[in-house]
């Protein structure tokens, strides 16, 4: 259930992000956007790197490769 969760947490950066960036569009902050959806993008590319040494550790563990 580990997969869904992380779904529904990149999911909720991404929406997180979209009203951020709707909020300062709407203030006259374009600059600022830029630097909202970069960090919205290096947050989820944590969340997947993390995802991906688990399932690598995994796959290391099954065919016991240490």
């Amino acid at each position: 259930m580990t997969g869904l969760e992380t779904i529904f947490k990149i999911a909720g950066v991404g929406i997180l992000a979209a009203v951020i960036n709707s909020i300062l569009e709407k203030s006259d902050k374009r600059e600022l956007t830029t630097f909202v959806t970069l960090t919205a993008l290096i947050i989820v590319l944590v969340m997947v790197i993390e995802m991906l040494s688990g399932l690598f550790n995994s796959i290391r563990s099954l065919f016991n490769l240490y």
